[in-house]
């Protein structure tokens, strides 16, 4: 019983008041960054995304790399209770096969959740014209290793799945009814998608609101970044040479498609809002501001390392005295 006190105390202190009051510190940062974006797609950029995953990311990583820290040789746990173990804390040891299996199985649920489901799509051999078409409009455009399809039967007329190995899917009856300046345009926004990563940026995010007890905080917050990412792909999709108004007349085209069923994993023209599909209508037929760079994505790395390292520095961490001090203060209870 005794080696359960640690690994519960910090798992819960960790998920149900560390993860929660940063939730509440991201959200509110969310909201003052929202009121004085200069442009709704400024609300897409890293910095955004990097609020949203903060609060779970941060957390965690510190917890397990302490625990790691902990079991690994002179790592300088820390015990007030006997746990009749000569050479570590066994419930060091619980704890990072806690967290471990905790993350592991939550990711993987969620990859479960959203696999690839597309078995009904037909993909259009090689040599169609249709294909060699597509092919043909979108040759002189550089895919970002990205690969791109034509397809029969999907629900979407053009998005992109796969989290680490982008595809450009186009189906067919899309690719049959718009002109090259449309699909050029469409596959321009798609091309945005993928030099964003949005897909696994997506992912990362719902994966981190599944682990997160406030994610109704931040749910919101994840919707409206995943509209604004849509409008910042069209402004990357004409910066980039796609005509504004062949953009619009393809997101017109795309939302006669069953948009809502666009798979939580794949991110697509059509969006998935129909607000935010007038809005972004608006935005392209006036004059499409160029696309912002921030340096969130970079500072979010900067802090995901820094937690990782810090528990290993010389000297007893944090986590060593909470675990002394939970020890100390709950064994006499046991």
């Amino acid at each position: 019983m005794g080696e359960l006190v640690f690994p519960v105390t910090a798992v819960l202190g960790t998920v149900f008041v560390v993860i929660p009051a940063l939730s509440l510190l991201s959200a509110a940062a969310l909201r003052l960054h929202r009121g004085r974006a200069t442009s709704w797609s400024r609300f897409g950029s890293e910095t955004t995304f990097a609020w949203l995953v903060a609060p779970t990311l941060l957390p965690l990583g510190w917890l397990v790399s302490s625990a790691l820290h902990q079991v690994e040789p002179g790592g300088g746990a820390s015990c007030a209770l006997d746990h009749a173990i000569s050479t570590s804390c066994v419930d060091a040891v619980v704890l990072l096969v806690t967290l471990l299996v905790g993350v592991g199985v939550t990711v993987g649920a969620r990859l479960w959740r959203e696999r690839d489901r597309g078995t009904s799509l037909e993909l259009v051999v090689a040599d169609d014209p249709l294909t060699a078409r597509v092919r043909e409009a979108t040759a002189s455009l550089s895919l970002r290793g990205a690969r791109l399809v034509v397809v029969r039967g999907s629900s979407v007329a053009i998005h992109t799945r796969g989290l680490l190995r982008p595809t450009i899917v186009v189906d067919a009856c899309f690719a049959r009814t718009a002109d090259d300046e449309v699909l050029v345009a469409a596959v321009l926004h798609e091309v945005a998608h993928v030099r964003g990563r949005d897909a696994l940026r997506g992912f990362v995010a719902r994966a981190c609101m599944a682990v997160n007890p406030a994610a109704r905080l931040l749910r919101p917050e994840l919707e409206r970044w995943r509209s604004a990412r849509e409008a910042g792909c069209d402004e990357e999709a004409v910066s980039s040479g796609g005509r504004a108004l062949a953009l619009a007349a393809g997101i017109v085209q795309a939302a006669k498609f069953r948009c809502a069923e666009l798979p939580a994993h794949c991110v697509g023209l059509c969006g998935h809002d129909a607000a935010a599909l007038r809005l972004r209508l608006s935005l392209l037929l006036a004059e499409p501001s160029p696309p912002a760079r921030t340096h969130g994505g970079r500072v979010l790395a900067a802090l995901i390392a820094g937690v990782v390292v810090a528990p290993h520095m010389a000297g007893p961490g944090l986590l060593e005295r909470f675990h002394f001090a939970v020890e100390r203060l709950l064994g006499p209870l046991l």
